[in-house]
């Protein structure tokens, strides 16, 4: 039994050795597994939707290049202490494949990262544009359709400022507010009158008249001698008048009218500002004999107005707002925009164009004759160039046709045919007291409403038919009797 014994004692110690090696063998293997976890030097398994931005980005134009090698993405990503060093610095990585399919790393700046940033802020952008855009789409329909409704109104005569949208009856109230010309009316406010009495009371109370140079300033300054020698309603023939005029306005809603043909059929046309006809001849017409311009058109030089073509071959007519008390001192030296300036030089240069300022006391006669036709307070601004240039061609015309001052079906809230700028101030107003400009048009209209809703036409009877003689059974004599019958209670009244 004793040597039995002893020959199994060895045994069981190499086991209690064997246990602890082993033992201490798996203790080092958590060791070093703990130790890999822990260390973010070793390699690290990340999914294929750990990529950053930039290497996925990178991997697909890869993918997409025709040079490049077709391969599925790539699942591990290797980074070092060094990569990471250089990632600090502001570096970046990108990985690409070389020909032979291996995997390789290449530092690019950051440049990339201020492009991708780059292209959001503009995706961003372009995102609050397209909503701004849809924001004011929705207005500017509103405003269309409320434009719409003030002017089918205004077609039978009978519209108000209360119609117009809430911004432009702001803008009204701050006018009236503002008054900068220092207007102070103290005439009388008609009721409701008929169309030979506004006729009437515009060919007596506001007779047209330019500056001739005989008061001061201009007096003093040569203005006699640099004035054209005729005065513009004798201009074309000693005094007579044409039988048929046109005035075209520069409405948005003129387009596609093919109206050309029609207004070129007129003897005399009167176009506004800087309103081309090259290009539009369908619509528009060739023909220009007057063209009325505001002091903006002479004073600013973008409108290249002493070498433009478009200024060159007929009459022209310039105005500006002066002071309502018509302090012809006060206004040359403080004009709106300074059109004597350029006025002087043309004339020198072009003597022999007609060319004429119109005096401002005609301006506001005007403007008196709108609001003694009107109960409401209207804007202390002058009348508008449409109104003006209405009223100079039914001194200088038998009959007269606008087109498109108060508009056709056509109507939009594009504010000239040659321009791509909307605005419903444009036909209803905001400086100039529009609505009621047009009203007053409205109410000496003698043509259709077939007419005013296809072409946008009115018509109107000259001033010349106001001098008929009065033994004439005609028409001409009764409104010539009217008229001064019309001027005696008018003058009473005073």
């Amino acid at each position: 039994m004793t040597p039995r014994s002893s020959t199994m004692t060895p045994t069981m110690k190499q086991w209690r050795q064997l246990v602890l090696v082993a033992m201490l063998a798996w203790l080092l293997i958590f060791l070093a597994l703990l130790s890999h976890f822990l260390d973010p030097r070793d390699v690290e398994l990340r999914s294929p939707s750990s990529l950053t931005h930039t290497e996925t980005r990178r991997l697909a134009s890869i993918q997409g290049s025709p040079s490049g090698i077709r391969a599925s993405p790539l699942e591990v990503s290797v980074s070092s202490p060094a990569n990471q060093g250089h990632s600090r610095q502001g570096k970046q990585e990108a990985l690409e494949l070389s020909q032979n399919g291996e995997v390789v790393w290449n530092e690019v700046s950051d440049q990339e990262g201020a492009d991708q940033e780059r292209e959001e802020k503009i995706r961003r952008e372009r995102l609050r544009r397209r909503r701004r855009r849809k924001k004011r789409g929705g207005r500017d329909e509103y405003y269309l359709s409320q434009s719409k409704a003030v002017v089918q109104w205004l077609r039978r005569g009978i519209a108000s400022a209360g119609m117009l949208a809430p911004h432009l009856q702001k803008s009204m109230r701050d006018y009236l507010h503002l008054n900068r010309h220092h207007v102070a009316y103290s005439g009388q406010r008609r009721g409701r009158q008929s169309r030979r009495e506004v006729i009437c009371e515009l060919k007596e109370q506001a007779r047209l008249r330019t500056l001739d140079g005989t008061e001061q300033p201009f007096s003093g300054l040569g203005w006699d001698r640099l004035v054209p020698p005729r005065p513009l309603e004798q201009l074309w023939d000693q005094g007579s008048k044409f039988k048929s005029c046109a005035v075209v306005t520069s409405a948005g809603a003129i387009l596609n009218s093919s109206l050309g043909r029609e207004i070129d059929s007129h003897e005399a046309v009167l176009r506004f500002n800087a309103a081309p006809t090259e290009g539009y001849e369908n619509d528009v017409g060739n023909k220009t004999t007057i063209r009325i311009i505001n002091s903006q058109i002479l004073a600013r030089p973008r409108h290249r107005f002493n070498t433009s073509s478009l200024y060159k071959g007929m009459t022209l007519v310039a105005w500006d707002p002066a002071p309502y008390s018509v302090d012809l001192l006060r206004w040359y030296g403080n004009p709106d925009y300074d059109l004597f300036t350029p006025y002087e030089e043309r004339r020198r240069l072009h003597p022999t164009q007609p060319f004429y300022v119109l005096h401002p006391k005609f301006i506001w006669q005007l403007w008196d004759v709108i609001q003694g036709n009107t109960q409401e307070n209207i804007q202390p601004n002058p009348p508008s160039s449409g109104f003006i240039g209405i009223v100079l061609m039914m001194s200088l015309c038998e009959e007269v046709h606008v087109y498109e001052y108060i508009p056709s079906l056509r109507q939009t809230d594009l504010c000239h045919y040659h321009e791509h700028h909307y605005d419903a101030a444009c036909t209803l107003g905001a400086y100039h007291p529009l609505l009621f400009e047009k009203l007053l048009v409205q109410r000496m209209n003698s043509a259709s409403q077939h007419d005013l809703k296809t072409k946008g036409k009115v018509t109107l009877s000259g001033f010349k038919t106001e001098r008929a003689d009065t033994n004439q059974a005609t028409e001409e004599a009764k409104l010539s009797q009217h008229c001064r019958l019309w001027a005696m209670i008018w003058r009473f009244n005073l």
